[in-house]
């Protein structure tokens, strides 16, 4: 049975650990986006607590279904986060929600753990992360003593540290989700037109300190009034999607799409003149055409209207003179095409 000096020591020791966790979390549970919030906390476990290695574990459906902004996360550096197969993980950890230690077999773990971090590892924490009750990936300790993270350790202050970092990302979620929202369109998740107009005011004003080009491609469907009244409303906003989903395929690295209004899109060009931007549209109005919406196993045609503008083709460089002329133009070729009047019904 310890000894009363041996307790206080520990009392002490406890103590000690809970003030590092309490500073952590004071210092995490404001940080307003998930990449900060990711490298603040491994920069604080891996001082607070002197450990060798600390790196994130993130499934890859966290990442490709941007849970948390995290599709951004995997641009830090190799040595702290790490992409796993969702079921790998799964299957490695058990679906864990309760630390995991181990100091043997170790290379069991190698799915979750970036190529060289293990060589040098003796014994290792996985620390669950959960958001929205879902288990999207680990916060990972690893140690060269074999005996810091030996199985039949008590898991409190392990567990302690996997539940505030959770519960302070899941605030980080909520915070990005809230400015995802307010600049995004909740269809077609283009970016909305206020951010349209945002966008192209900085972007004109680059133009204007760096006397370089920007074009404008205004975008309009031909056939949507048709598509809501033959197909549905739901067929409606899946061709929209459709839409949206193929101009953000089809513009360039820097190029940005937007949902103006209703069946309008915005296509922001930066560093490109009027005849690149007519060679541009004309590609998607194209692909499109050529690119039927299957709804219900059934092909649905999208057909386009455009009109395009550049800062070479006004003569005073601002968002109102590029956007009308673009406007401009796409009615000109609205215009050119036959109208599609309803027959009238044949009399027997």
């Amino acid at each position: 049975m310890p000894g009363v000096e041996e307790l206080i020591q520990l009392a002490r020791k406890n103590e000690e650990i809970a003030s590092k966790l309490f500073e952590i979390e004071v210092q995490i549970m404001n940080i307003a986006h998930s990449r900060d919030f990711f490298e603040k906390v491994l920069r604080l476990v891996q001082d607070s607590f002197d450990i060798e290695y600390v790196w994130l574990t993130l499934t890859r459906k966290a990442v490709t279904n941007d849970v948390a902004g995290l599709s951004n996360l995997p641009q830090m550096p190799l040595h702290e986060v790490h992409i796993a197969d969702t079921l790998d993980f799964l299957r490695i950890t058990q679906s864990s929600r309760e630390p995991i230690l181990v100091n043997e077999d170790l290379e069991f773990y190698r799915l979750l753990a970036p190529g060289f971090t293990l060589e040098h590892v003796a014994s290792l924490a996985v620390l669950p992360l959960i958001v929205d009750g879902k288990l999207i990936g680990s916060l990972n300790l690893g140690s060269e003593d074999i005996v810091r993270y030996e199985p039949s350790k008590d898991r409190f202050f392990l567990r302690q540290l996997a539940v505030k970092t959770s519960i302070c990302l899941a605030s980080v979620v909520a915070r990005e989700r809230v400015s995802f929202l307010a600049t995004r369109d909740p269809l077609t998740l283009l970016k909305n037109r206020r951010e349209m107009e945002e966008t192209l005011e900085k972007e004109l004003s680059r133009c204007r300190r760096h006397d370089s080009v920007l074009a404008v491609l205004f975008i309009d469907c031909d056939d949507f009034k048709q598509v809501n009244d033959n197909h549905g409303h739901d067929c409606g906003d899946a061709y929209l999607k459709f839409v949206a989903e193929n101009l953000t395929e089809m513009v360039r690295i820097g190029d940005t799409a937007f949902r103006f209004a209703g069946d309008e899109f915005v296509i922001i060009l930066p560093n490109q003149d009027g005849a690149g931007a007519k060679l541009i549209a004309q590609r998607i109005k194209e692909h499109l055409a050529q690119t039927p919406l299957i709804y219900h196993e059934q092909a649905v045609p999208v057909h386009i209207s455009y009109g395009e503008a550049a800062t070479d083709q006004i003569a005073v460089i601002d968002s109102k003179n590029i956007l009308k002329l673009a406007d401009q133009r796409l009615y000109e070729m609205k215009a050119q095409k036959p109208s599609k009047k309803k027959q009238p019904s044949q009399v027997m």
